[in-house]
């Protein structure tokens, strides 16, 4: 098949030499041809090796399973070199992933001051990796397989994001309530297939609060969280995340329109979306369009991968113990490969003493969550509390207090 492609080279050095009476273009010709086709002839002596194999190598010498490379790279085919690289991939990776976990768990997932969206993701083979939903977003959507650590990478991206306790939490948990339930002391609420009132009132106040904060933002004059926060407000933004994200869109229509809404308005009122699913049947094309940052696990389907944007012939990580892999794609970013440690977590960080002549406050997320699941007490922060961030948000709220007990 290649001697196909080098016949036009020849016949035209040949031609151009005779025609032209430069016979040396003609040999010139001749000998390219001859070179580049006992290069071919070489390679070919040795057999394709199955992707896996053991690949050895020592002082001005490379084997691949039971066969010695030739010296010279020239007559390498690409093979050997990816297999070659892949080699040294796998023996840097865990050292450098091992040292990463241990610096993790004596310094949190941040050591230094990060943006209140910013989410901890892994690390590819010698550099961390991790991104700022707000900028980067707004919207997440991590998508993968039964099995491929989808769940442990959820957990792990919660886990940083809450590691500064600068945002507020809405959960809803498609499997039970069994992935997110650790984080629900510190969300508002969580609902989950098996209470679809429960889910029901958690919709209801996510749609009140874009409608609040739309109001706010407008008498305020403003066009995003960041600017009303300029100007002397203190409003945290609002994270919604959901596990089994084709079973949320498909439990009813007040279900579907709340995650549209969300994904259509809740840029600008700091209001973003963490979604996995297993696959991406039942999602729309215009929900995966408002869906920017996009993670997919290295056994998910082809199909998926395309329909993310993504190559999946490059999205091929080496295995490593106690790690995942996955592909990481943004607005902002080219397509990335990551490894993800599963079932990691570093002990949460303390939080700062309060001055000793500084009242004590309930803080927003703990008063909507003491609303949330004991309407029937009797809260009256605003009498005794001075004007303050949670008092001028604790008033917004009176409406939210329900009937009904989870």
């Amino acid at each position: 098949m290649q001697l196909i492609w080098y016949l036009p080279s020849l016949i035209i050095g040949l031609t151009i030499g005779f025609s032209s009476g430069y016979w040396q273009l003609a040999l010139i010709s001749v000998l390219m041809i001859t070179m580049m086709l006992g290069v071919q002839i070489y390679r070919r002596r040795y057999p394709p090796f199955e992707s896996g194999a053991n690949v050895y190598v020592s002082a001005g010498q490379v084997a691949i399973s039971n066969r010695v490379l030739p010296r010279y790279e020239l007559f390498w085919k690409k093979q050997w070199h990816e297999m070659l690289l892949q080699h040294f991939q796998l023996r840097q990776a865990p050292d450098y992933l091992s040292h990463l976990l241990t610096k993790k768990l004596a310094q949190g997932f941040w050591g230094a001051p990060k943006p209140d969206l910013a989410l901890w993701l892994g690390a590819s083979m010698a550099t961390e990796v991790s991104i700022d939903l707000a900028t980067e977003g707004p919207h997440l959507v991590i998508v993968g397989p039964t099995g491929s650590g989808k769940s442990e990478l959820l957990k792990l991206i919660l886990g940083s994001l809450l590691e500064n306790q600068r945002v507020d939490l809405i959960l809803f948990d498609f499997k039970g309530g069994a992935t997110l339930e650790k984080f629900l002391p510190s969300a508002i609420g969580m609902g989950t297939d098996l209470n679809p009132q429960h889910c029901e009132k958690l919709l209801d106040y996510i749609l009140s609060e874009l409608a609040m904060r739309e109001k706010m933002f407008a008498e305020q004059a403003v066009s995003n969280l960041s600017e009303f926060n300029l100007v002397g407000n203190q409003l945290r933004p609002l994270v919604v995340v959901i596990d089994e994200f084709a079973a949320v869109l498909s439990s009813g229509s007040r279900a579907s329109n709340c995650v549209d809404t969300i994904c259509a308005r809740g840029r600008s009122l700091g209001i973003h979306l963490i979604a996995a699913s297993q696959s991406l049947t039942g999602i729309s094309r215009s929900l995966l369009t408002n869906l920017r940052a996009r993670i997919a696990m290295q056994s998910s389907d082809p199909i998926d991968f395309v329909q993310l944007g993504m190559n999946p012939s490059k999205a091929n990580l080496l295995a490593v113990e106690g790690f995942g892999n996955a592909v990481l794609l943004t607005s902002a970013r080219a397509q990335e490969a990551f490894y993800f440690p599963l079932g990691f977590m570093p002990a949460p960080k303390q939080e700062a003493l309060l001055e000793a002549d500084e009242p004590r406050q309930l803080a927003r997320s703990q008063f909507l969550r003491q609303m949330y699941l004991d309407p029937a007490q009797k809260l009256d922060p605003l009498a005794e509390q001075p004007s303050n961030q949670d008092s001028q948000l604790l008033s917004r709220m009176e409406g939210l207090r329900w009937s009904e007990r989870r």
